[in-house]
């Protein structure tokens, strides 16, 4: 599966099922190309800066990494931070980590985690949003175990791709306020992720907080409800 798509391709598909805006980055497997891939993020968010929101991608095992963050948030000006502790091969909450994670919360940059099992369990990252206990964190692809730590961390939000109808109806039962529509593309079709949450017996005024609201609160500041 070759996991990319470039900006031009991803607005065109925006314009096909009406997205306003979303949240892009570089794929997993740029091995150390992140900071020549955090640049093209950049520019295709100058491109598109309406349509697009950037968050960056750094290897935390690396010595450059906070050097990266620094850059990435201050001459970038990139929103966010995205990483996955499967494919980094990294434990989130061991004691290495700590002056990382220092300087993403210093630096205010949320944090979309890939999710699922070993590195990437929840269980791990709840451990790094209690430490950052202002800093928004966004565990992607919804699992049962998330739903424990969206319960226990205010700070902490869920992504909807890949997930089922009845986990989005129970985190909703949670927080309404804090769960993200997410359709992960290219490694699934929009119109699939977006039928997971018409699937859901949530109310419409509660799909539209998933599908948009949530969103323009937490990356906008204003919401419409």
């Amino acid at each position: 599966m070759n996991p990319t798509i470039y900006a031009d391709d991803l607005v065109r598909l925006f314009d096909k099922y009406d997205v306003e805006r979303a949240i892009v980055f570089p794929n997993p497997n740029i091995g150390d190309k992140c900071a020549e891939m955090n640049d093209y993020i950049v520019k295709s968010v100058l491109k598109y800066p309406k349509r697009l929101v950037g968050f960056g991608r750094v290897d935390p095992r690396r010595e450059e990494a906070t050097r990266e963050l620094t850059r990435m948030k201050k001459t970038l000006g990139l929103t966010g931070l995205k990483l996955h502790p499967m494919v980094e091969c990294f434990r989130p909450d061991h004691p290495f980590f700590n002056k990382f994670f220092q300087q993403v919360s210093k630096l205010g940059l949320p944090i979309l985690f890939h999710t699922g099992d070993g590195f990437s369990s929840p269980r791990l990252i709840s451990r790094i949003a209690e430490k950052c206990a202002k800093l928004p964190i966004i565990l992607g692809h919804l699992k049962e175990e998330a739903l424990g730590v969206l319960e226990q961390c205010e700070n902490v939000y869920v992504e909807t791709s890949g997930t089922s109808p009845d986990l989005i109806e129970l985190a909703t039962d949670i927080d309404e306020n804090r769960v993200l529509f997410g359709s992960d593309i290219p490694y699934h079709r929009y119109a699939t992720q977006l039928a997971i949450v018409a699937a859901s017996t949530i109310t419409q005024r509660t799909k539209k907080k998933v599908l948009y609201d949530n969103f323009q609160k937490l990356f906008t500041g204003r919401a419409e409800y």
